[in-house]
């Protein structure tokens, strides 16, 4: 029996924006094909100054999550050859990036699960029975939790 339509599934991305998307892609080609490069500058390096441009502005657009779209331009930065995949790598083996990554894991794990929320209001009622105590329950959750935090500015992305 000959099916009589396409059993073809197409691939949705719920979280990904057309509009932003295409319009960093023409950034990229533009800035990549159509503007001519000063003698000066490498070429390795007019590459790595139009993934850089392409990837500050898809930030700001957000076409993908964040995760996406930097997974998305390194992947662009090792197909284009701008540098070999241990040199791009290499960078990740510090143990700064490391400590950062980990840091917005742990953000993310407590926005998710609201420990900070609760953690809050556990020293609200244990010491909120004044305005100094309120004051210092706060401060001490704040001293309990900053080490995970990376910045306050994460929430929001």
């Amino acid at each position: 029996m000959i099916p009589t339509h396409s059993r073809r599934r197409s691939i949705k991305f719920p979280d990904a924006k057309p509009i932003p998307l295409a319009i960093l892609v023409s950034i990229g080609f533009i800035d990549c094909f159509a503007i001519l490069k000063p003698i000066e500058v490498s070429i390795q390096a007019w590459r790595l100054f139009v993934i850089f441009l392409t990837t500050i502005t898809g930030l700001i657009l957000g076409p993908l999550p964040v995760g996406a779209w930097a997974f998305v331009c390194l992947t662009i930065y090792v197909l284009t050859k701008t540098q070999s995949i241990k040199t791009t790598f290499a960078a990740f083996t510090n143990e700064v990036i490391r400590l950062i990554v980990v840091s917005f894991f742990f953000n993310r794990g407590f926005m998710k699960t609201g420990l900070g929320d609760r953690l809050a209001v556990y020293f609200v009622i244990l010491l909120g029975k004044s305005t100094l105590g309120l004051a210092y329950g706060l401060a001490f959750c704040e001293v309990i939790i900053s080490p995970a935090m990376p910045s306050a500015i994460v929430g929001s992305i």
